[in-house]
């Protein structure tokens, strides 16, 4: 993508001297950003805008031209772009819109547009976009006229590819400001050719680029888990600030798994397993980078150093909320630091409160002691100051801080308190992050310690095997070989499940009165009653289900009336029969629900909850995408907070939590190795002290 962002010569397609031309902004945008290449301009009529020749004829064109953009009516670039290519030129910008996005004519236009960049090998960006800015050599092709001020945005690391034209110019304003700065951005469009993956692949080799955002809409079927992919092996921080958080999939869930692992939730928990960072606002976003482009957070021991006592109290409640923890400063210090003080009537801790202290000297002497020990992995420092008084200290102050904090390798977050002017001064002057409040200094510093800790971690992790051999295997496909339907069967599915080494309660299939009779005496009572039926997915709601059987009398009772209740309900559904199950012993536990379902952008995803008739009301869950390795399992299970349970709550015994890390794993390899299967749930796996119990299975196929 070279010469995308760095090409030697381009021509604009669409540019007239008119002054409701949009095309001639694009030529105005390079003159202003000050593009060093050589620019040419096609139009209807020959002429010159900004100085520079309008074309009339692409075979007029001088060779040896890299990148071609266009901004004219959509019906014209097809033929235009096949000249393009006959003339050598190898990368395309498009900005008209007009295309699939507006009307199935549109989408038809989009063939013939591909048709002739796959004739000659042509890459290009969009259709419907606003193009690409690279600060590093002044390439700026958006065809909204940028502002002067704009062409002065300040360059630096961090670059953005975006869904959004509008919110690519947005970032790439907000960015601006010290310690940051914008190195490329892109607007990718309808991004029918080139897409974010193919951008993000680019910038994470780019030199220029330290720090990738994000920002998409939607993703196209598997580039979620090609983005998960990139992401693991980044040796830079991305953001992801994805929208459409409340998007549903489109269709009623069948499942719980699917109610549970709705498309926001299945981002957010792709985003974390991959060491992608993700946000939810531009504000997020910026405070994240200002973070990220300090020294690394390698824990969550925290120093505070404030100006004022109440400064101390809320940052020092920030810091819990954000998960860290208050470094218990040593004694020695401690009155080191009392001494300083005029009045000796504050007593120093941790956050340090420095309200009695008035020498910005000593604010850098205290805050190389707090770098200085190794319990410490991080440092707020909280200066509240008038431009008047203490203004020229406070710049030699965040100067030797920024030192300190360079030769410590350790990160400090500045939060500045001052007047309106003076802070808008500071952006201008600095060179170096500062933050405008506490909370989201904490955040943002609490965001940076988790991606750099998972990283670290990460870098260790060893994914688990997708499948336990080919035996296992060829028993799972000849299960499955044997249904045709959208659902396995319930018989079918307890098989499945029981092949994966996950235990069920003994059970037996019948088919009518008569073979129920005789199963119930092999199995002895007390038993579960449940209807098989591949129509009949949820059994509670349609009456499917009878539990606690205990002689053969209430089991005549109960099979005539689940299967009435199930005719009366579902009278088209197709019955199989019933399954008996023995009653799981009464040995206490917890249920817990453990599914998989497959995800159009991120392909399997593993769900694990609390679990029964009430997981989709309670809703409490954590999501991971197959394949997973045995710490990811582990985090899942922490994650839901069942710590307690597990090692035993208010004298009950401790429950299994190996048991129930092998089976996360097991599920995880199934849904890794049978594309076959769409969604499955466990529900609900009672997890006892010795052993766990998968009750009642679902399996819905692709």
């Amino acid at each position: 993508m070279e010469k995308l962002f760095y090409p030697d010569h381009l021509v604009v397609f669409g540019v007239s001297p008119r002054p409701e031309n949009l095309g001639k902004n694009i030529i105005a945008n390079l003159l202003e950003f000050g593009y060093r290449g050589r620019i040419y301009a096609f139009g209807r009529e020959r002429g010159e805008v900004y100085g520079v020749p309008i074309y009339d004829s692409v075979e007029d064109l001088p060779e040896g031209l890299d990148l071609a953009v266009f901004l004219l009516p959509a019906p014209l670039i097809p033929e235009l772009l096949d000249h393009c290519g006959r003339k050598g030129i190898r990368w395309a910008v498009i900005e008209s819109g007009g295309f699939s996005e507006f009307s199935e004519e549109g989408r038809r236009l989009e063939e013939r547009l591909l048709g002739a960049a796959r004739r000659w090998g042509i890459r290009f960006v969009g259709p419907n976009c606003l193009a690409i800015i690279n600060l590093e050599n002044g390439l700026s092709l958006p065809f909204a006229k940028l502002s002067p001020s704009a062409a002065a945005a300040r360059p630096g690391r961090v670059s953005v590819v975006s869904q959004s034209g509008g919110v690519a110019l947005t970032y790439a304003n907000l960015l601006s400001v010290p310690g940051l700065g914008v190195n490329k951005v892109v607007s990718i469009g309808n991004k029918l050719d080139l897409d974010e993956l193919d951008y993000l692949e680019y910038l994470l080799a780019d030199p220029g680029t330290e720090l990738i955002i994000l920002y998409l809409e939607g993703l196209e079927e598997g580039n979620g888990r090609r983005l998960m992919e990139l992401a693991r092996a980044a040796e830079k921080p991305i953001l992801l600030h994805k929208a459409h958080r409340g998007e549903a999939s489109g269709e009623i869930a069948r499942s719980h798994t699917a109610a549970l692992a709705n498309d926001d939730l299945v981002v957010t928990a792709a985003a974390r397993q991959a060491g992608l960072i993700r946000v939810s606002d531009f504000r997020e976003a910026v405070n994240c980078a200002r973070a990220l482009s300090l020294p690394s957070v390698r824990g969550d021991r925290l120093a505070i150093i404030a100006r004022s006592g109440g400064h101390a109290v809320i940052a020092a409640d920030g810091a819990e909320a954000a998960g860290f923890k208050l470094y218990r400063f040593p004694e020695p210090f401690l009155k080191r630091v009392q001494g300083l003080f005029r009045a000796k009537v504050i007593r120093p801790t941790n956050p340090l409160d420095l309200g009695d202290l008035f020498d910005l000297e000593l604010y850098a002497w205290i805050t190389e002691q707090c770098l200085k020990m190794d319990e410490v992995d991080a440092v707020l420092l909280v200066h509240t100051y008038g431009a008047k008084t203490e203004g020229g200290q406070t710049r030699k102050l965040i100067e030797k801080v920024e030192s300190l904090s360079s030769r410590y390798e350790k990160p400090v977050a500045l939060v500045l308190f001052s007047e309106r002017e003076e802070l808008a001064r500071l952006e201008g002057e600095l060179d170096r992050p500062f933050f405008l409040g506490i909370e989201e200094a904490l955040q943002a510093l609490a965001a940076a310690r988790d991606y750099w800790c998972r990283r670290a971690r990460s870098r260790s992790t060893v994914p688990m095997a997708v499948a336990d051999g080919p035996g296992l295997d060829r028993k799972i496909n000849g299960i499955l070989a044997q249904c045709d339907s959208s659902a396995l069967p319930l018989d079918k599915a307890l098989e499945l499940v029981e092949a994966l080494g996950i235990p069920v309660p003994p059970w037996e299939k019948a088919e009518t009165l008569e073979e129920a009779r005789e199963r119930a005496k092999r199995l002895g009572y007390p038993l579960a009653l449940k209807v098989i039926s591949p129509h009949v997915l949820h059994k509670t709601e349609f009456g499917g289900l009878a539990l606690n059987i205990t002689n053969e009398d209430q089991l005549v009772r109960e099979y005539k009336a689940v299967l009435a209740r199930v005719r009366e309900r579902a009278p088209e559904a197709e019955i199989e029969g019933v399954l008996l199950q023995r009653m799981a012993s009464d040995k206490g536990g917890e249920e817990l629900i453990l599914g998989g379902r497959r995800e159009r952008a991120f392909g399997p995803v593993v769900l694990l909850g609390l679990g029964g008739i009430y997981a989709e009301l309670l809703a409490k869950t954590s999501l991971r995408m197959a394949p997973l390795s045995e710490e990811e399992a582990e985090e899942m299970i922490s994650e839901l907070g069942l710590e307690p349970l597990l090692e035993g709550f208010r004298g009950r015994p401790p429950l299994d939590r190996t048991a129930l890390v092998e089976a996360i794993l097991m599920v995880s390899r199934l849904m890794a190795a049978q594309p076959r299967i769409a969604e499955l749930d466990i529900n609900p796996l009672l997890i006892q002290e010795e052993d766990l119990l998968a009750i009642d299975v679902r399996i819905l196929l692709a």
